[in-house]
């Protein structure tokens, strides 16, 4: 029987407790054997990124302790940003004998709605959609008749108790030097990490 692994793909600038424990709610919730994070690449357009090994090395700090997690390079050392087409396809070939879950945030509905190539994406992949704001309810899939089509595929975790924090506050923490409500976010070996490195400088 093939081992189903999710793949959470995002920039993880820098990873936070919310990710670890999110990617953990998943893993268990949806019965998964893996769950691989996938860092985006310095190419992808996003503000204030820093360089891809500076996240990815967070991450492998981040998830040291986890057995059923791990972190991937599949993005990174490349000249260009893959689409969420690529992506999908690379990770596919890479892990060839295992189902794949897509978990992506609910925003990313609209993008994969508008691709030419809806239907396929719809039909070859399995996705988990996190719940962001009340962005993605259930009638947002039923609605478009392709997705609908293929709902058996979507799978939505409505109940995201970790939405409200995010990497952007972090990184206007650490601007302050608020080391106290760092540590409530971050691992503390991640933040001696960005403080040895020097990141997320003024």
């Amino acid at each position: 029987m093939s081992k189903r692994y999710g793949f959470f793909g995002g920039s993880f600038n820098p990873v936070t407790k919310a990710h670890i424990n999110l990617a953990n709610i998943v893993l268990n919730k949806y019965n998964l054997d893996k769950v691989i994070l996938v860092p985006m690449g310095d190419h992808y357009q996003k503000q204030n990124l820093i360089n891809e090994k500076y996240r990815y090395e967070m991450l492998k700090i981040a998830t040291k302790e986890q057995n059923k997690l791990e972190v991937s390079n599949i993005e990174l050392n490349l000249p260009y940003s893959l689409s969420m087409v690529q992506a999908f396809q690379k990770i596919k070939e890479s892990y060839p004998k295992v189902i794949p879950y897509f978990i992506i945030g609910a925003d990313n509905i609209e993008k994969l709605i508008k691709l030419p190539n809806l239907e396929v994406l719809a039909k070859t992949y399995n996705y988990i959609i996190l719940e962001r704001y009340k962005t993605c309810k259930k009638e947002k899939i039923t609605l478009n008749p392709i997705l609908n089509n293929y709902k058996a595929h979507f799978n939505v975790l409505e109940y995201n108790p970790y939405e409200k924090i995010s990497s952007t506050e972090v990184r206007d923490l650490l601007k302050n030097n608020n080391e106290k409500e760092i540590l409530e976010m971050i691992e503390k070996e991640v933040y001696e990490y960005i403080k040895i490195n020097k990141l997320y400088k003024k």
